[in-house]
């Protein structure tokens, strides 16, 4: 069986982190992809979301400036396990949007609301390496956009049109 490890959760309240947090990240060397190290961090940021009750979380969240996140497979009801996102681009944003509360595990017990497109597709490779065009609406578009938001060093505080009480659509 394969041990995981939860990692440090990475905050805006620590210089040295808030910078990891605000730059944007790497991309994913696609020939790295399958090593058992690239392969267990992907399974560390899996422990470090769920420990953090989190359902998405962005390497740079953990000190890795990568364009990796992981999904938590609750977001939505056709995600059968978690979604892996490497590399991703959004291809397509709908013109329609929605405002919602939204938080995040790198700037604690602050929440606020964010107008987000209500559909995206995206497209990225998956942890085994294959192309992905995902198209998604709801919460699981909201999540994609705030995930690659963090892998493009801006943070969903950079979007609030005003601040919540942690109380309004969170799951």
């Amino acid at each position: 069986m394969k041990r995981t490890t939860a990692l440090h959760l990475w905050t805006l309240f620590n210089e040295r982190e808030a910078k990891m947090l605000t730059t944007p990240a790497h991309p994913v060397d696609l020939n790295g992809l399958a090593d058992s190290a690239t392969q267990q961090l992907i399974d560390n940021m899996l422990a470090t979301m769920r420990r953090a009750e989190g359902i998405g979380l962005a390497a740079p969240q953990i000190g890795q400036s990568l364009q990796l996140a992981v999904i938590a497979p609750e977001v939505d009801a056709a995600l059968a396990e978690p979604l892996i996102v490497v590399n991703p681009k959004l291809v397509h944003l709908s013109a329609e949007t929605m405002t919602g509360e939204e938080g995040c595990l790198s700037i604690p017990r602050v929440f606020g609301l964010v107008v987000r497109a209500t559909q995206v597709t995206a497209r990225f490779f998956d942890r085994h390496g294959r192309l992905t065009t995902l198209t998604a609406g709801d919460l699981l578009a909201r999540v994609i956009q705030h995930e690659v938001d963090h892998l493009n060093g801006r943070l969903f505080i950079d979007r609030i049109t005003s601040y919540t009480r942690g109380q309004e659509l969170l799951p």
